[in-house]
């Protein structure tokens, strides 16, 4: 899979709960998570910021953009070519906004779409 590929999922059924357990199954098997912050009044460029997972949790709400993605190989953080999901959420808050990334690979995933029932998006 080639970028511009992308396969996206169906999550604008799910619930919080389902999203918050979704996000917690994945970083079980993920090889790995970070988290981003965009705050304007320091930089107009993302951050990484240092928390605990359930830091990030906590700034999931109804309202946050919330995705399944299936990357192929790209943006493979150990560079190794793994085909890989991006599990991914955008706090959309203000002042600062957040960003959860979850990197699974794609082998380990379908236990997780079966169990959510999570459908490929259509174009």
């Amino acid at each position: 899979m080639r970028f511009g590929e992308f396969v996206f999922y169906k999550t604008d059924d799910l619930n919080l709960d389902e999203k918050i357990a979704i996000l917690r199954d994945c970083k079980e098997i993920s090889y790995s998570w970070w988290v981003d912050k965009l705050d304007c009044s320091v930089s107009f460029a993302r951050q990484r910021y240092e928390c605990n997972f359930e830091e990030i949790l906590d700034k999931l709400k109804k309202d946050s953009h919330f995705v399944v993605i299936n990357r192929g190989t790209w943006g493979d953080v150990r560079c190794e070519g793994t085909e890989h999901f991006e599990i991914a959420f955008r706090s959309m808050e203000v002042p600062i906004d957040y960003f959860l990334f979850i990197q699974v690979e794609s082998n380990k995933m379908p236990p997780i779409l079966e169990k959510y029932n999570l459908q490929v998006a259509n174009g």
